[in-house]
């Protein structure tokens, strides 16, 4: 890795753990393509030296890739300190530049498969749904760089993690349709925040074997018991200090995250 990129990793790190953002790289001084990316984020991972209990994966579908303007998903590592049950209250020190989204959350049950790639086929039975919200967030201050942030940017930054919220376990999810599952998604008193359709949203559990796919070409194997949020459902919409998100799905027990 090179000196810069190794800087760049360690002041991630910090800023994830102290609640704090840092300069955008400027052009030529970031990671230059997703494998230098994974290799930031990786290392960022390292020095953060946190409980591994999962994986979040952003711009999952095509049309969003297309409609945001990224090359490709963008996965990133979920800490057992940053994931609640339920509901969860953090400090609104903890994050910054913060999205929340409604997302479905799969829990790996059984072992994979020992292949080196995988399908929805092979995955479909051992896994356990849970309804999620992921708080995005960045570490990147804005308006620094004198660029915008592109994937590479986001993928280094742990893939914009931040705070998930699990909802309780559902063992019999093979009978509920997910195109069809409804969302209600409030912040406090808000209307319901808008919820995504048609080309924008895809079979979770095919987003499941692409994620998948994705670590295991990295040498990473996601082992059983741990959890993988596919991507948003809905608009990703700032929340403030002081702001509690409730999200429903189906006739399941609502979920929240609220900002303290």
């Amino acid at each position: 890795m090179r000196q810069e990129l190794a800087v760049l990793a360690t002041s991630l790190a910090d800023a994830w753990q102290n609640g704090r953002t840092i300069a955008l790289p400027e052009l030529g001084r970031g990671p230059a393509d997703r494998n230098e990316a994974f290799a930031v984020q990786d290392r960022m991972a390292e020095i953060i030296a946190g409980n591994l209990v999962g994986w979040k994966v952003g711009a999952s579908v095509e049309a969003v890739q297309f409609f945001e303007g990224h090359d490709g998903p963008i996965p990133g590592r979920l800490f057992e300190d940053r994931v609640f049950h339920g509901s969860g209250k953090i400090s609104g020190d903890l994050c910054h530049t913060t999205k929340i989204e409604s997302e479905i959350a799969f829990r790996l049950d059984d072992a994979l498969p020992s292949k080196d790639s995988v399908t929805a086929d092979d995955l479909r039975d051992r896994l356990t749904f849970m309804p999620a919200i992921e708080m995005s967030a960045s570490r990147w201050a804005p308006g620094t760089g004198g660029r915008g942030i592109a994937t590479r940017d986001g993928i280094a930054d742990n893939g914009t993690a931040g705070v998930a919220v699990l909802g309780d376990p559902i063992e019999n999810w093979r009978e509920i349709s997910f195109d069809d599952l409804s969302i209600c998604s409030t912040i406090d008193d808000s209307p319901e925040i808008q919820v995504y359709s048609n080309a924008y949203r895809k079979d979770p559990v095919e987003i499941m074997a692409d994620t998948v796919n994705g670590l295991l070409a990295r040498d990473i194997r996601l082992q059983p018991g741990m959890v993988v949020l596919t991507g948003s459902l809905t608009l990703p919409t700032p929340i403030r200090q002081g702001q509690k998100l409730t999200v429903k799905f189906g006739d399941l027990d609502a979920i929240s995250l609220e900002i303290e």
